[in-house]
């Protein structure tokens, strides 16, 4: 499947002339003209995934996935995925157990996707942190997985971050979060293709309590469209 297939979407700001009658003679103004917003990729939006794309969710050491429809609700010792809502939009809250070796929160296509268009953009997702007590742990995950080898979690393409960051962030409200594709590294032992993704955002929290609810999530080609006011973890964090 293209990347022209799971909602890639352009987004083109245009120039409007004004044009009318004035006694002037100085040059008439012209107004600004907004620059090209770049090239969208939405991954989740109002509860909807990218077009042939299913939710998966789970935890360790099971490791089972179970794939989630918008109105579903998943519950399994401890660990909750359940649709939610901030204002009109649909969300997805998710809870963790801290006894669990990893949970994660998955959107993934069976048909491999290329992303190379997005290599050097960003990802960025709203998210609302409602329970994060700091720790110091670093151990958890944002990343893009290619499958089909007998190892698939060494096939990744990571972002590594620290429950501090959630902690920070805990009853902030919505925020909209951004980490640059340039600051997420392939597992030297794994086979990370970039051009044949099946996990297209993978949201894993490991050895920790965490409640978090998530919004949209797009990956936009142009890093330097980071909204203002959005949180950036960068490389260094």
């Amino acid at each position: 499947m293209s990347k022209n297939a799971i909602f890639k979407i352009t987004m083109l700001a245009g120039a409007v002339a004004l044009a009318g009658c004035t006694d002037s003679i100085e040059d008439p103004v012209e107004p600004p003209v907004e620059p090209p917003v770049g090239d969208v990729l939405v991954v989740i939006d109002d509860g909807v995934n990218a077009s042939g794309a299913s939710l998966l969710v789970g935890h360790a050491p099971v490791y089972s996935k179970n794939a989630l429809a918008k109105d579903e609700t998943y519950a399994d010792d401890g660990f909750t995925v359940a649709p939610a809502a901030n204002g009109e939009e649909y969300v997805w809250e998710v809870t963790t157990n801290s006894s669990h070796g990893e949970s994660y929160f998955i959107v993934n296509s069976e048909t491999a996707v290329d992303l190379t268009d997005y290599a050097n953009g960003v990802l960025l997702f709203d998210m609302s942190v409602t329970n994060a007590t700091a720790t110091g742990s670093t151990s958890h995950q944002i990343a893009m997985e290619t499958a089909g080898s007998d190892t698939p979690w060494l096939d990744r393409n990571v972002f590594y971050f620290g429950q501090d960051l959630l902690a920070a962030q805990e009853s902030a409200g919505w925020k909209t979060f951004a980490v640059k594709i340039s600051c997420f590294s392939p597992d030297d032992a794994g086979s990370f293709d970039i051009t044949k993704v099946n996990d297209i955002f993978r949201f894993d929290i490991r050895n920790e309590a965490v409640t978090y609810e998530l919004g949209t999530v797009k990956y936009d080609a142009d890093a330097s469209m980071i909204p203002e006011g959005a949180v950036e973890w960068t490389c260094a964090e």
